[in-house]
């Protein structure tokens, strides 16, 4: 299996398009279509699995509202159902730093909200090596999330 983090381009969008996750996922993840068109804060980027993009992910270096201040923030990050169960995510979470490092090289660290119902994705996350600050943001669409953060 070779994965790679990439830069989206619009070559990628008819099959980001039609990414979807499981129905239990649903709750904690905004439709890509209406991600896509966020744009002008967030840099969109691809997990591609032996040439094939098999998820997606946003990278906030701009807004105004980072969760923690002087970091990157992630986004959306995505696995299309059918690629799920093969380990892209434990690949993305390892592959990420390296990725951070060579596209904001001036950056210090990178944060993160995850749903607090979102276990799952919690202890994904907290392989990656980011840890919990302890603080919740309170308004998300879904209810409560955990603000995390990983050095870079």
């Amino acid at each position: 299996m070779s994965v790679q983090l990439r830069r989206y381009t619009g070559v990628d969008k008819p099959t980001v398009e039609q990414f979807e996750v499981t129905s239990a996922q649903a709750a904690f993840v905004e439709p890509l279509q209406e991600t896509l068109e966020m744009g002008a804060h967030r840099d969109c980027f691809v997990i591609e699995a032996d040439g094939e993009p098999v998820g997606f992910f946003q990278i906030d270096h701009a807004s105004a509202t980072r969760s923690v201040e002087v970091h990157l923030e992630l986004h959306e990050v995505t696995i299309d159902w059918r690629h799920q169960g093969k380990k892209y995510g434990k690949a993305f979470v390892e592959m990420l730093p390296r990725l951070l490092n060579a596209e904001y090289p001036d950056w210090r660290g990178v944060c993160l909200t995850v749903n607090c119902r979102n276990k799952k994705a919690k202890r994904l996350y907290e392989y990656g090596g980011f840890t919990d600050t302890g603080e919740l943001k309170l308004d998300g669409p879904s209810g409560p999330q955990h603000i995390m953060r990983l050095a870079i």
